[in-house]
């Protein structure tokens, strides 16, 4: 059981989720001060910072239980080191993935034969368009990277 490696990833995530919450939370203070014409609610800034902040203490917390009683994490440590509980985790990420490409891409061509005359024109059509060639790029892009690190490790 690797405990320093789970600590190790758990500062690095807090750190990173406070200080981008940080970010949207004084851009989107500085913002509503200064009148700024291509954002047009700084509220809406505002309140996306509250994900990655509420991330941070989640992980703050994480790390407060990991050091006042070890033994009371030992599970959720084994939980998240355990190779084939990892293996489980990763095929239902993989699946979740999976459904929802499939309702990006119905959702694109529901948009396309619902609205016809907004393709090549419309914002968002062109949205959906992108979020699906992305996602469909990142799973072979990811996909030959996972097969080039196994045949590395071979």
């Amino acid at each position: 059981m690797n405990t320093e490696k789970i600590i190790k990833e758990a500062k690095l995530i807090m750190v990173i989720c406070l200080t981008v919450g940080l970010v949207l939370l004084v851009a989107g203070i500085i913002v509503s001060f200064v009148d700024v014409s291509f954002i047009t609610n700084p509220k809406a800034v505002i309140g996306l910072s509250i994900i990655p902040l509420s991330g941070a203490l989640v992980y703050y917390l994480k790390l407060t239980n990991i050091k006042k009683s070890p033994q009371k994490m030992k599970n959720i440590i084994i939980s998240e080191s355990d190779e084939r509980l990892v293996a489980l985790k990763n095929e239902a990420d993989a699946k979740a993935f999976k459904l929802v490409q499939a309702v990006i891409f119905l959702g694109y061509m529901a948009y396309t034969l619902m609205v016809p005359e907004d393709i090549f024109e419309s914002v968002g059509w062109w949205i959906i368009m992108v979020i699906l060639m992305v996602t469909f790029i990142a799973q072979g892009v990811l996909r030959t990277r996972i097969y080039s690190k196994k045949d590395s490790e071979e």
